[in-house]
């Protein structure tokens, strides 16, 4: 099975950045030895958990206002905290401490603390659909796969003819 390799241009349309300020960002918040990314050939490529955390660290700055000095900071734990094993939950969020810097994954029946809380629900959905394992709430499509139904058989020994 192949790995999904993704481009920077997959991260900024999923994050809402354009590809000069992914740049910047990944330069800034995640430098190259923790940047997940792989170089090939001219070309860096990013996995699907780099994707999520990308589009995390473009939400926590976009939305919050959370500068990528300190973004950087938790670079780490935000990776760490977003990368499974996990209990999946769409209503998931994620609490940012900055002093020190941690990031926690939380599903709905543990209570928050302290810290600056994010709904993860949204960003898993956009994520999601990008890499098409989601429906997408334009078009109806399937759940997980865009395959039509149907009915196996046992077809061993059968002619063309009879298909």
């Amino acid at each position: 099975m192949l790995a999904i390799q993704l481009k920077i241009s997959d991260l900024a349309a999923v994050a809402g950045y354009t590809r000069f300020q992914l740049h910047g960002l990944l330069n800034d918040v995640f430098p190259e030895p923790a940047c997940g990314g792989k170089k090939t050939r001219s070309q860096r490529t990013y996995s699907p958990q780099d994707l999520l955390v990308v589009t995390v660290a473009c939400e926590l700055e976009r939305r919050y206002g959370v500068k990528r000095s300190v973004l950087a900071s938790v670079n780490v734990p935000l990776r760490q905290a977003l990368t499974g094993p996990r209990k999946a939950s769409r209503e998931a969020r994620l609490v940012v401490t900055f002093t020190p810097p941690t990031a926690t994954y939380l599903v709905p029946e543990v209570p928050v603390t302290e810290g600056l809380v994010l709904a993860l629900g949204p960003l898993f959905a956009r994520v999601d659909e990008y890499l098409g394992v989601a429906e997408s709430s334009r078009d109806g499509g399937q759940a997980v796969l865009a395959l039509s139904p149907a009915i196996v058989t046992n077809r061993r020994g059968r002619s063309s003819q009879a298909r």
